[in-house]
């Protein structure tokens, strides 16, 4: 690496920091973090820009539909077509995501010049949160409004288990409200990446947002998510 240059030893810092950067990256420039006092001075400040942005934001009302589903499902009824994505677990918690990462990429519009991370523009983000704990659980980017498929960089946060038997399955939740649109099976692996042929890749850059479910192995028998959702989060483009 030549960290000489102050534009990308602060890009390199950047990405370090948000855990956009690949693992085999990440485990090499930690390593450099030992012995370059201006890499780690690097970090140090961009640390200080963004973890104050990761305080506990102000609750976001759900939707009226929300409630209304919420009533039919206590009384036994069944809400008319109301999407799983709809719940009040899955837009409470996608709505702090999407409003931590909101303010994350303002800060990165507001940098003068040099500090502004270019490598970070021009991309779709996905924070997907844990429905039960709230927090950030894994994220999604990839790079809209290009020809051919989409490639989706998967990062995995903490040690994640899947059951046996089991399998998890990514799905595209449509602008429109539509059924959920399964993207393929994904692993536990910290970092990882889908691959989202041309024939979807315009719906995937209007997606409203992503989520993970848990199925039988070899995914879900029905196209349609069966099991409990783990992860969700809303797309927001940088």
């Amino acid at each position: 690496m030549k960290l000489d240059d102050g534009k990308l030893r602060d890009r390199l810092a950047a990405e370090y920091v948000l855990g956009t950067m690949p693992a085999r990256a990440r485990r090499r420039f930690a390593a450099l973090l030992r012995e370059r006092p201006a890499l780690r001075r690097a970090v140090t400040d961009w640390e200080a820009r963004l973890l104050p942005l990761a305080d506990p934001l102000p609750a976001i009302e759900p939707p009226a539909r929300v409630w209304t589903a919420i009533e039919s499902r206590v009384r036994g009824a069944r809400p008319a077509r109301a999407g799983w994505w709809q719940s009040l677990a899955f837009w409470r918690f996608s709505s702090f995501a999407a409003a931590a990462l909101a303010l994350t990429l303002a800060v990165f519009v507001s940098l003068p010049g040099p500090e502004q991370p270019e490598a970070l523009s021009g991309r779709m983000v996905v924070v997907m949160n844990d429905i039960q704990t709230r927090q950030p659980a894994m994220t999604a980017t990839w790079e809209p409004d290009r020809d051919g498929g989409r490639i989706v960089r998967l990062r995995v946060m903490g040690h994640a288990e899947m059951a046996p038997g089991t399998a998890w399955e990514m799905w595209m939740l449509p602008e429109d409200n539509g059924k959920p649109v399964s993207l393929g099976l994904i692993t536990t692996h910290e970092t990882q990446t889908m691959v989202v042929p041309a024939s979807m890749a315009r719906r995937l850059d209007r997606a409203a947002g992503l989520a993970m479910s848990v199925e039988p192995a070899g995914g879900s028998p029905t196209g349609l998510p069966t099991g409990p959702v783990l992860y969700a989060g809303k797309c927001i483009k940088t």
